[in-house]
């Protein structure tokens, strides 16, 4: 898909990698990007980067842990062509199994059911307008290994990614493509950098550019031959060339 001309959507879009992915996005020559999150100060920032990469930005308050409010934004929103379901958030503190209940059940609804409410609302949508589309979803490699200090965020990022593999028969029949990137540790806010747990990897890893991830998200959607696939990044030692 060539961005260029295209209406996007972004969520988590105040900061990290939903700000990288909203820039590039205007920088590749978005007409439209609708950015999301619940920090409406932060949005604010970010849309005037975005009309200053030339894009029209369209600001959208919403919690995102209630999944229901998603599908009313994208039923009221214009006709879209690129959806990427950012958003996610860690359970903790405190590790598990002290963890709040409500935080867990934020991190599910965030980072899960989230994407997935807002995944079969862009099907109908697209479907509707007879045109495909791009969704494209957020995990991450902790999708691929247990991890005991936050297993509900691990576990979201895994159902997330098996989600995303059963979209793919959706690319042959309406020309939807439902993609996902596991990034591994990124420079952004949910990273819990006095975290006893996280403190050895961080030190020991170089360490994502939300920017970076955003290059790739590019990459990805203009590559129309990958479907209900997932790209994951991996962090390289600190001392790697």
């Amino acid at each position: 898909m060539n961005i260029a001309g295209t209406r996007a959507l972004v969520t988590g879009a105040a900061g990290g990698i939903g700000r990288a992915c909203a820039l590039m996005l205007a920088a590749h020559g978005a007409d439209t990007v609708v950015i999301v999150d619940r920090d409406a100060a932060g949005l604010e920032r970010v849309a005037a980067d975005v009309r200053l990469a030339g894009a029209t930005a369209v600001v959208e308050v919403v919690d995102l842990s209630q999944p229901a409010a998603v599908a009313d934004l994208l039923h009221r929103g214009p006709g879209l062509d690129i959806v990427h379901n950012n958003a996610g958030v860690m359970s903790g503190p405190p590790d598990f199994p002290d963890t709040h209940l409500a935080n867990m059940i934020a991190a599910i609804s965030i980072n899960l059911a989230a994407p997935i409410v807002a995944t079969r609302v862009m099907v109908e949508l697209m479907r509707r307008r007879g045109r495909g589309g791009l969704i494209l979803n957020t995990a991450s490699t902790a999708a691929f290994g247990a991890l005991p200090p936050d297993p509900v965020y691990s576990a979201t990022k895994a159902a997330l990614v098996n989600f995303t593999q059963a979209c793919k028969p959706l690319a042959e029949r309406f020309g939807i493509r439902v993609m996902a990137i596991c990034t591994g540790i990124t420079d952004t806010n949910i990273v819990q950098r006095d975290a006893e747990w996280l403190k050895p990897a961080l030190g020991a890893l170089k360490i994502f550019t939300p920017e970076y991830v955003a290059s790739v998200i590019a990459e990805i959607i203009a590559d129309d031959s990958k479907a209900g696939e997932y790209v994951a990044l991996h962090n390289e030692p600190a001392g790697a060339s």
